[in-house]
């Protein structure tokens, strides 16, 4: 700690000489001076000005002392047991007795009960605001006869004497002496540690990037950084401590003229675009001050770039835009429509649709068109994880939480989405227990890890993906009603590619690029294979036709003959299309052998109850026979086949 400088301005010989025996009984370090009144304020400022700590004073000189100064003054209490001892004293002295003290003193002591003590019927009391006043008492105190004045102050005994009149000094005990001694280190040491706060945050204030201007209650600048200096070119030596009106930067001034908090209004400065930040201070309702941060258009870019490119390192960041969604046709400009419309809200959202579609674009593309964009983008394939990892990816897990816990615990995905957006596809492949810990984050917006007690709170918008029909799902039990209601608040179904054919021809160009590059040279495809691929079903949708264009362009590398490999290659679309429309179609028969009509029909019920997926009620409806009749024939085939056993 730096040294530090205790003074006591005395206006008392006597108070000089008790003070310097106890400091040097206690081996306290102050530094004892003899002045009064105005005199005592002169030295004061002199001290102040030259880094003292606090200053120890008594009476009236100690009054204008704390009056004047900005460091702390320490008053040497007179108690009211030091008025009696002065007054008593006075007593033996003469009859008419006059009380002098600052007026900042005339609610302090009892004055009547002291006059009550010592049977003072006539006590005279005289206060005042500085020496021509004092002087003005004193005449009248001479005027009216007074015999003997009791003051604390060795001017007002002098001035007595001079006019004739008897004059009784108050001391202070050296009790007072000493207390006011400790309280005056009890200042120091707090205003050390209060310079050691002010000097922690200037040093934070002065090497943060941000620009930061501050202001007092009283419109005094306390703090202009560096970064403040560097755009408004001003040094902050010629700022701090003016009024805010005094300062030569206009945009500051009407930026302090307003009392109201302001955030992000971009300004000009210079040739710069600055983004300002105004928030006025209070603490209980009163106003402390108002701070103006700010920082240039240019470094929020670069620091967002930055940040953009960590969250890409670390694959927390969404790919596609609805830019990069290929088609015209009104069938996919309607789901691009809807889309749009869901990037605006934070609502969860199901999006549904065959495998192939493009799912996972449009949620990309959400997310990057949303207020979100800016935070992380986490996807998970439900389908691709053990069910019995799953949980622990989803939500993490802690230190020793299960065999093979990861030193340390594991942050789970919602934690990692925190601010951004969680994408679950294939939700439908979720197990039971993990669709309730779903429906609980998604309900109250906090996860707990495995083995964890702590609750943690997320937040995070949640789009889910699934090629099931899910309230088909539903009513097989494999999925939750509840969660359904929960995931299904905004609904996007992308069409099959079947359904806009309009848009294979853009499809089938962009993947040509794609894979050939965009410096090569594309093949034009005749009308009729264009034909005959926008009359295909493509039951793989755009990712099949993705994986046919991309075979193409590698087996048409060094081929002479391109426009006949690619009839040999629709020609294998529509063979597989055939084979897996007649194994299809196998379905649709059974074989018997050719008996009684009622031997035949049993062999027809019992090879359709065999068949998986299906259930007596469906058997029967497909049939045309009641469940009751489809139960008594069931009933029959099982009693002729325990008969044929035996």
């Amino acid at each position: 700690m730096e040294r530090t400088r205790i003074i006591m301005v005395s206006p008392l010989p006597e108070l000089t000489r008790l003070a310097r025996q106890i400091s040097r009984e206690l081996h306290f370090n102050m530094e004892i001076v003899e002045a009064f009144l105005d005199g005592g304020v002169e030295i004061g400022k002199q001290f102040e000005q030259s880094g003292a700590d606090v200053i120890i004073s008594r009476g009236p000189t100690g009054v204008l002392l704390k009056k004047e100064l900005s460091i702390p003054v320490i008053l040497i209490q007179i108690t009211n047991f030091d008025i009696i001892q002065a007054l008593n004293h006075a007593k033996q002295v003469g009859r008419k007795i006059a009380y002098f003290d600052h007026i900042k003193c005339r609610e302090v002591y009892d004055f009547e009960s002291i006059a009550e003590i010592l049977s003072l019927e006539d006590l005279q009391l005289f206060f005042y605001h500085n020496e021509r006043e004092l002087d003005e008492q004193i005449k009248r105190a001479c005027a009216e006869g007074i015999e003997v004045i009791v003051a604390s102050g060795v001017c007002v005994i002098r001035m007595a004497q001079e006019r004739g009149m008897e004059g009784v000094m108050i001391f202070s005990s050296r009790e007072a002496v000493i207390e006011a001694m400790q309280w005056a280190k009890d200042v120091v040491l707090i205003r050390q540690k209060d310079r050691e706060k002010a000097e922690f945050l200037k040093t934070i204030i002065d090497h943060t990037y941000n620009g930061v201007i501050a202001v007092n209650k009283e419109n005094v600048v306390t703090h202009f950084n560096p970064a403040a200096e560097e755009v408004f070119k001003a040094s902050g030596l010629d700022i701090v401590g003016k009024k805010v009106k005094d300062i030569p930067i206009p945009l500051i001034k009407n930026f302090f003229q307003n009392p109201e908090t302001v955030k992000g209004e971009v300004q000009k400065v210079g040739d710069r675009q600055i983004v300002f930040n105004h928030i006025p201070i209070h603490m209980d309702r009163e106003p402390l001050g108002t701070v103006i941060t700010f920082q240039s258009v240019h470094k929020l870019q670069n620091l967002e770039v930055t940040i953009r490119k960590k969250l890409h390192a670390s694959g927390l960041v969404s790919r596609y835009t609805f830019n990069d969604i290929i088609g015209s046709s009104d069938e996919i400009e309607q789901a691009i429509s809807r889309a749009r419309k869901f990037a605006g809200t934070d609502s969860t959202v199901l999006v549904t649709g065959d495998s192939g579609t493009g799912k996972e674009l449009f949620v990309h593309s959400i997310h990057s068109e949303s207020l979100r964009r800016e935070g992380p983008f986490v996807a998970i394939n439900c389908a691709n994880i053990p069910k019995e990892l799953l949980e622990s990816e989803l939500f993490g897990y802690e230190e020793g939480a299960f065999t093979g816990a990861r030193k340390g615990g594991k942050t789970g995905l919602f934690e990692l989405a925190h601010g951004g957006t969680i994408f679950l596809d294939e939700i439908s492949e979720l197990s039971l227990p993990l669709q309730s810990n779903l429906l609980r984050v998604l309900q109250e917006k906090v996860v707990r890890r495995i083995g964890g007690e702590r609750i943690i709170p997320v937040n995070v918008r949640v789009i889910a993906a699934t090629n099931r029909f899910l309230p088909d799902e539903i009513k097989k039990g494999n999925f939750r009603e509840d969660l359904f209601f929960r995931l299904n608040v905004l609904n996007l179904n992308i069409p099959p590619l079947r359904n806009r054919r309009s848009d294979i021809p853009l499809l089938v160009e962009h993947f040509s690029r794609k894979y050939r590059g965009n410096g090569s040279r594309i093949d034009k495809f005749p009308v009729s294979v264009i034909r005959f691929l926008s009359e295909y079903d493509w039951p793989g949708n755009v990712r099949e036709l993705e994986n046919f264009i991309e075979k193409y362009v590698i087996l048409s590398e060094g081929n002479k003959d391109n426009f006949r490999l690619m009839e040999e290659l629709v020609d294998e679309l529509y063979r597989f299309k055939e084979d897996r429309q007649n194994l299809k179609h196998e379905d649709h028969y059974i074989t018997v052998n050719i008996g009684t009509l009622e031997y035949m029909e049993g062999q027809i019920i019992e090879k359709l109850y065999q068949q998986k997926n299906i259930d007596k009620k469906d058997l029967a409806s497909r049939l045309g026979i009641s469940r009751t009749t489809l139960w008594k024939k069931l009933k029959t085939l099982e009693t002729v086949r325990k008969s044929s056993v035996q």
